[in-house]
């Protein structure tokens, strides 16, 4: 993986960063402690794989923000790759939210092939880097005060640094599985040794078990055949028994039929009585119809001379009105021709002598004379009119006499017609009803009489049969007292036979069981031995899984690897004045054999000493070949090429001549790397490198440059 841009935002101690690696081959990473120097291999590494220094993400959020984003390109090979990774902080009760995005560069722009979920995405990463977290940190990114972590360690524990390096932890998990697989397989071979022991200790038992279950059979032969006898009894008895009791049945049925016959004779008896009472009814009714209806003409016919003279009467009423009417006409007229003659005398009175006729003058003679005229003629009519008058009233009073007479006679005749044509409607009904129902209830009179003796027959027969029943059933007693007996010595039989079967029973599932533990020891057996196997096999591979196994035969097969990287690295670094030898084992000097160690043993032109009689600068060029040895061993391990290294050490425990001899070595090794980065705070060592990247802080957060 080679770094080509780094963009942050509200990333720890960064609010907007952008860092250019175009052109860098060796630079140093400078600027005061906690100015964010090792924060930019956090943003990396982060974006990466999801990790970092920090406990959690939302550590990594700049203070005071909710948000941050981290965007990295690189190169693997000749692709160009760039990722994008953001995290929201959360609100309560709500957690925070993560964003991944993994692009390829291709045509125009990046096009994404992240995966559908976080997870699936950084195995893509992983996948294309060919190299995890922990693999970078321990080979590209040389972490502050871990140069020395393998040769500062006395030999006996630099087996496990390298081991530990090399990711052989793997291994101590399969051993421990598989002792634990092998203690799984002890304890199962030892539950099938018990279990094979009761087996052999039941089956010892299978002799005596043939005779209880030989003795047993007998005993059941013997009582099957008394019970076949009581049973026998039993079943004569019940025979007996049923026989007596569909006696009592066919009693309880005549008891019933009795019952049923005295009803239906108590019922047709009833009917028979109602029957004649109808026949005689209709009979009479068919015998008064004839006077009846002679009876309703009399008064029909009288009814009608009734009506003739209510005819007379009306004429008589319409003549009373007619008269009464033309009286009160007369008597209009009468009363206007009087009003005409008394205006005229009023106008003679008032002087006015005129003839109404020929118009001369009457004089006063003349008036008189008219005017006397005048009220003779009005006298007449007064008299005229109270004449007519009073014959008028007199007239009124007999037609209102005479209406309320003849309302009374309308009423009567024509209640009357009504209540004997009601009359004669029933009589005509009641007698075409008894003329037609008379056959019918004649008949009805007949059947019920035949069907009230033949009931009488039936019940005379049924108490005939009740006592007949009544002396068979009187030895129900004695065969209930049989039976009883019976059946309780059947259930005395019944219950030994039953737990003599189940004895027989229990002997054949002993005997059953034996034959099956003789077949399940065998199978026990070999079971056992395959288990035996099983953890013989498992504690080889524990063997073969620890220390001693394949992690020392890869720790051999990786030390030839080591020693000639470290080598190569020594001799550029000391002009090939020294090279180094790693020893596996040492000679005991107490006994016979060889003890686990992992001795360095440095040579150089006055001999050859172990690491530990190095010091200052000769030691840590050891260290330092050592440690980039490693870190290429690791990366060709993990199938990544290695072309880009990463060095955060603390030169401040350097003296000038130390720092001198590292940034020596640095430069003995600048043309095995596409890029080197080393993270410093110390100004004397910005002027050892082409290239400076300083890092400063200030209030808005810090800033990154390269100069």
């Amino acid at each position: 993986m080679i770094p080509i841009k780094l963009s942050l935002r509200n990333f720890m101690c960064y609010r907007e960063a952008t860092l250019s690696f175009d052109g860098i081959h060796v630079a140093c990473l400078c600027g005061d402690n906690g100015n964010g120097k090792s924060a930019l291999l956090d943003a990396i590494t982060w974006a990466l794989w999801g990790k970092s220094r920090a406990k959690s993400d939302d550590e990594l959020i700049h203070l005071g923000m909710t948000d941050m984003e981290v965007e990295f390109e690189f190169a693997v090979g000749r692709e160009r790759y760039r990722v994008v990774r953001k995290r929201s902080k959360g609100k309560p009760r709500r957690p925070g939210q993560s964003l991944l995005d993994f692009q390829i560069a291709g045509g125009d722009g990046f096009r994404s092939i992240a995966g559908n979920v976080i997870r699936e995405t950084e195995h893509n990463i992983a996948s294309t880097l060919r190299m995890d977290y922990d693999t970078f940190i321990n080979s590209a990114y040389l972490v502050q005060g871990r140069a020395d972590e393998f040769s500062k360690k006395d030999p006996s524990r630099r087996k496990q640094v390298l081991a530990d390096i090399l990711g052989l932890s793997s291994y101590d998990e399969l051993e421990a599985r598989a002792r634990e697989h092998a203690r799984l397989k002890e304890r199962e071979a030892r539950d099938l040794d018990i279990a094979i022991a009761q087996m052999e200790q039941e089956i010892a038992e299978k002799g005596s078990y043939e005779a209880e279950f030989r003795s047993v059979s007998d005993s059941v032969a013997q009582l099957e055949k008394g019970w076949q006898k009581v049973q026998y009894d039993v079943r004569a008895l019940q025979e007996r028994k049923q026989a007596l009791e569909l006696k009592q049945k066919q009693q309880s049925d005549v008891e019933r039929r009795i019952k049923q016959a005295q009803s239906a004779i108590s019922s047709f008896d009833g009917r028979v009585q109602d029957y004649r009472k109808r026949v005689e009814k209709y009979e009479s009714i068919i015998a008064a119809y004839s006077d009846a209806s002679a009876n309703i003409k009399a008064h029909l016919d009288e009814l009608a001379g009734q009506e003739t003279l209510l005819d007379k009467k009306r004429g008589e009423l319409q003549e009373m009105s007619n008269r009464a009417h033309a009286l009160a006409v007369e008597n209009d007229k009468l009363k206007n021709e009087g009003v005409e003659l008394r205006k005229k005398v009023d106008m003679l009175s008032a002087g006015e002598a005129e003839c109404p006729l020929c118009g001369t003058e009457l004089g006063i003679d003349g008036r008189e004379r008219i005017m006397n005229n005048y009220q003779v003629q009005i006298e007449n009519k007064r008299s005229l009119f109270r004449v007519n008058e009073e014959e008028k009233n007199r007239v009124e009073v007999a037609a209102k006499a005479l209406k309320v007479e003849i309302g009374g006679l309308d009423r009567a005749v024509r209640e009357g017609r009504e209540q004997w044509a009601r009359r004669a409607a029933a009589l005509d009904k009641e007698h075409e009803e008894a003329q037609k129902s008379l056959p019918e209830e004649r008949e009805a009179l007949r059947k019920a009489e035949s069907e009230l003796q033949q009931w009488r027959e039936t019940l005379d027969a049924e108490m005939k049969e009740r006592e007949d029943q009544k002396s068979e059933l009187g030895a129900m007693p004695e065969v209930d007292t049989r039976l009883s007996a019976a059946k309780k010595e059947s259930n005395d039989v019944a219950r030994s036979l039953e737990q003599g079967r189940q004895q027989m029973g229990s002997a054949k599932e002993k005997l059953d069981r034996c034959a099956g533990l003789e077949c399940g020891r065998g199978e026990k057996l070999a079971l056992r031995d395959s288990v035996v196997r099983d953890e013989k096999i498992y504690e080889e591979l524990a063997q073969a899984f620890g220390k001693k196994g394949i992690q020392a035969m890869l720790i051999e097969n990786a030390l030839p690897e080591l020693e000639e990287e470290a080598n190569r690295l020594l001799g550029r670094m000391t002009d090939s004045r020294m090279s180094l030898r790693i020893e596996s084992q040492r000679a005991l000097k107490s006994k016979e054999g060889e003890a686990e160690t992992l001795d360095i043993v440095i040579g150089d032109e006055v001999g050859t000493r172990r690491y530990e009689m190095y010091s200052g600068g000769e030691a840590f060029r050891i260290d330092f070949a050592l440690r980039i040895a490693l870190s290429k061993l690791l990366a060709r391990r993990a199938g990544a090429p290695l072309p880009t290294l990463i060095i955060d050490e603390g030169f401040g425990s350097q003296d000038a001549n130390g720092r001198e001899r590292l940034v020596e070595a640095i430069n003995s090794i600048q043309d095995d790397f596409e890029k080197i980065l080393v993270i410093t705070h110390i100004d004397e060592m910005k002027e050892s490198f082409p290239v400076r990247i300083e890092v400063t802080k200030g209030t808005d957060g810090s800033k990154v440059e390269v100069v």
